[in-house]
């Protein structure tokens, strides 16, 4: 008897794991307007998401000190899940406040998160909003160019 609990607690875990692997493939992520500072924040921790650096890169302000070097340098999570939690725009300069979970490891029993709360700045530039100073997961960048 004990070998068939076995089986059936571990059939169980393999459909809970193929069933949260779905959950979380499905997840679409919202759509918002385009051209806002929310949308600039999202594309660029949406590239950060894909491995997508340059395009990451592209997010930020033409006089940042931030560099794709200073992007692959930094200590990026395995997975991550981003809320949007606030957003205030004062002219052209702008505050999105988003908490980030980073997700470590894979399956119910064998992952962990860690969240916190990331404050990213932005200006308008040219109609786009940019990304300026150092903005998660990038901290004290090197100077070095786009």
């Amino acid at each position: 008897m004990p070998v068939k609990a076995n089986v059936v607690l571990t059939a169980a875990v393999g459909v809970i794991a193929a069933v949260a692997a779905v959950v979380a493939v499905q997840r679409d992520p919202v759509a918002l307007d385009p051209g806002s500072p929310e949308a600039t924040v999202q594309a660029y921790l949406g590239a950060i998401a894909a491995d997508d650096y340059p395009a990451a890169i592209d997010q930020l302000a033409q006089d940042s000190t931030c560099g794709l070097q200073d992007l692959v340098a930094a200590y990026l999570p395995e997975s991550l899940e981003v809320v949007l939690t606030d957003s205030e725009i004062d002219g052209s300069e702008a505050v999105v406040t988003v908490e980030v979970t980073e997700i470590y490891g894979e399956g119910p029993f064998d992952s962990s998160g860690y969240a916190h709360t990331e404050t990213l700045l932005l200006r308008e530039e040219g109609g786009l909003w940019r990304l300026t100073g150092s903005p998660w997961p990038m901290y004290g960048c090197s100077g070095g160019t786009k």
